[in-house]
Formats: structure tokens, C-alpha cells, sequence
């Protein structure tokens, strides 16, 4: 089984490499910025290609796609949170999130569909966000575009669902990693207080959810939206 994990050098990505790998799949992962040695040296001598692209910046995915053949799972994990009022918001910080979180995610998914189609076991799977499901105030703009994901899962879902391929999104509350290193202890503890568990969400908990999601007993389950928030029902 071949999986692509789009923003794999991140923390949720890196979790779900590392899952896919435990499961016994070849992993391609993608990545922008990262220092390569690192995820190099992480996953040394495991199943893993490494592709580098920008995808704000990549108009022809076969010069960066094109090797790869036979693909299972697609999973889209790239993004990055965008805070503030939407008054505040530039046109480009619109348009870069527009184009990171929801148009790339759709591209890819036209690039490989057909690829997908012809696996037993096709999967496309994006590490959405509560925000998509319930909107978050300072966040209006990251809010829309995980909204969005979630709409393209429904309906995509329901267009392949006399193929072989599912398409589900997960929603994770806040998970621990870079995006939740942006606050303070102080504001970090006023969150914590607000959750029902009292406590962070794991990369890993989300990579369990990835991995039941492409296992071929979860060829029923599509057009869902995985809820991993620890009871935070907002």
C-alpha cells in the first residue's frame, strides 16, 4: 500500500507518517520549508520518499508528482492557522490561505483521483478543524476555508461512491504541536480549563483516526467528519 501525506513534516503529518509506516505502507511525504537532515535522519531507514514542494508556488504537478504510480491514500495535512480580525486580514493572507488549505487540497485531488479510483483501497482523508464545524472568533478567514474542506468531503464522497474510493475529513479540537505553541502559558492554561478532558490533544490521536480511516474495513465508512476533540462539542 502507497500513501502521500501532504504537509508531512508538520507535527500532526510526521504522527501519521509514522503510523502509516507501523501499518505497513510506503510513504511518500511532502514538505516545504523543513530542514530535510532532520526528516531524513527521523525516519532513517524506513519506507519514506521525500518531495519538496511549495504548493503556493507549483502550477505543473507532474514535475513534482509525476513519479509516483499506483497510489492508495492521499491524505491532505497541510496548512497553517491564521489569527486575527477580519479587518485586520490582507487580501494575500486571504488568498494564501484560500489557496493552501482549500485549492491545492482540490487540485490534488483531481491529480490523483484517477489513481485512487484504481486501487481496492483508495482513500482521501484532510486533517480538517473544529473551526470548519463551529467557527471560531479571531479566526474567521481559517474558519471558511476548513469549512470548505468539509464541503468538498461531502460531495466528492457522494461523486465516488460507486468506486473504491472514500473521502472523510478529521476534525481535531487543539491538538499539541507548532500551532498551539503560539500561545502563552497563561493563555495556554485559560484553554485548558475550557476543555472538557482538561488536557491538549495528541498527533497521534489523530494518526489512530488517519489509519482506521484507510483500513480496508472503513470502505463503508465516507463523506464523514471524524469529531477527535475530546468532548469540546462547542
Amino acid at each position: 500500500m502507497k500513501a502521500l501525506v501532504i504537509g508531512g513534516s508538520g507535527s500532526i503529518g510526521q504522527a501519521i507518517v509514522t503510523r502509516l509506516l507501523d501499518e505497513g505502507y510506503e510513504v511518500i511525504v511532502q514538505y516545504n520549508s523543513t530542514d530535510l537532515t532532520n526528516l531524513t535522519q527521523q525516519f532513517e531507514n524506513d519506507a519514506v520518499q521525500f518531495v519538496q514542494c511549495d504548493l503556493l508556488a507549483t502550477s505543473d504537478y507532474n514535475k513534482v508528482f509525476g513519479f509516483i504510480h499506483n497510489l492508495d491514500c492521499l491524505i491532505y495535512s497541510g496548512g497553517n492557522a491564521l489569527y486575527g480580525q477580519l479587518q485586520d486580514m490582507h487580501e494575500e493572507q486571504i488568498d494564501e490561505a484560500y489557496c493552501l488549505h482549500v485549492r491545492e487540497f482540490i487540485r490534488l485531488s483531481k491529480y490523483f483521483v484517477d489513481q485512487l479510483r484504481r486501487s481496492d483501497n483508495g482513500r482521501i482523508i484532510v486533517i480538517s478543524s473544529i473551526w470548519g464545524e463551529t467557527g471560531a472568533s479571531l479566526e474567521s478567514v481559517y474558519s471558511a476555508m476548513k469549512s470548505a474542506q468539509i464541503g468538498f468531503v461531502k460531495a466528492m464522497s457522494q461523486e465516488l461512491a460507486l468506486t473504491t474510493v472514500t473521502v472523510n475529513a478529521i476534525t481535531p479540537g487543539i491538538v499539541r504541536g507548532r500551532m498551539s505553541e503560539v500561545w502563552s502559558d497563561e493563555e495556554l492554561q485559560q484553554i485548558l480549563d475550557d476543555l472538557p478532558q482538561q488536557r491538549l490533544i495528541e498527533p497521534e490521536e489523530i494518526a489512530h483516526t488517519c489509519a482506521y480511516l484507510c483500513h480496508p474495513f472503513a470502505k463503508s465508512v465516507t463523506g464523514t467528519v471524524q469529531k477527535i476533540n475530546g468532548g469540546w462539542y462547542l
